[in-house]
């Protein structure tokens, strides 16, 4: 199964620009007239795999995650073609912060498919992901509002960097589909197979090195 670290064409993966707000240490001139400010620049991609990166807290800059994108479902011919389900895909953080990933957008046209629900499982993860329907009564369901859906730890297990022991938390999980299929099915169903095809949109978000704290501060 190809991987990718950002994006492939049949799940497209959403991510928002942020702002960068870098942390300064203060001193204060009391007396004199004049204070020399050190300006430490970096010309480049900062390593966002390491937890002491200095890449403002919350920035999209330290998103860095591995996600199958090549996903499919089938029907079983034991249900007679009404039961969906799919093989296990596979999604990890490889960066130095933990990540909220929550289901962004569903697009496609259902015909046949009643039901469609992502579900995903993992041992150690900080949080169970929620069984979410991605087509519910044959339509689409409006992904816009959901919350976090999953959260990963960082690539040592960690969400809070400072406090959390090396594998607290599972940096990685895996995600399937099941569902069922509308009573009109073609009469050639046991014969042939019709395609239904959609893009399911992923938004990352990083999180804070406390372990609670989503994106950037405003």
């Amino acid at each position: 199964m190809k991987k990718t670290n950002i994006l492939l064409t049949t799940m497209m993966l959403g991510l928002s620009v942020s702002g960068l707000t870098q942390f300064a240490s203060a001193q204060t001139v009391d007396g004199e007239n004049s204070a020399d400010v050190i300006i430490n620049g970096t010309i480049g991609k900062l390593d966002n795999t390491d937890p002491d990166a200095t890449i403002p807290e919350g920035s999209d800059e330290w998103i860095n995650v591995t996600v199958d994108t090549a996903t499919a479902f089938h029907t079983t011919t034991a249900s007679a073609h009404k039961n969906i389900e799919s093989a296990d895909y596979s999604i990890v953080n490889n960066s130095g912060r933990g990540v909220a990933v929550t289901l962004n957008k569903m697009e496609g046209t259902p015909t046949y498919v009643d039901t469609l629900t992502i579900n995903a499982k993992g041992n150690g993860l900080a949080t169970t992901p929620a069984a979410t329907k991605l087509v519910n009564g044959n339509a689409l369901v409006d992904l816009t509002s959901t919350s976090t859906w999953m959260t990963l730890a960082n690539k040592d297990g960690r969400l809070n960097i400072d406090t959390d022991a090396a594998s607290a938390y599972a940096n990685a999980a895996t995600f399937y589909y099941t569902g069922t299929t509308v009573a009109n099915l073609p009469a050639d169903a046991n014969e042939k197979a019709t395609a239904e095809n959609y893009t399911l949109t992923l938004k990352f978000t990083s999180i804070q090195k406390d372990g609670t704290t989503i994106g950037v501060t405003p």
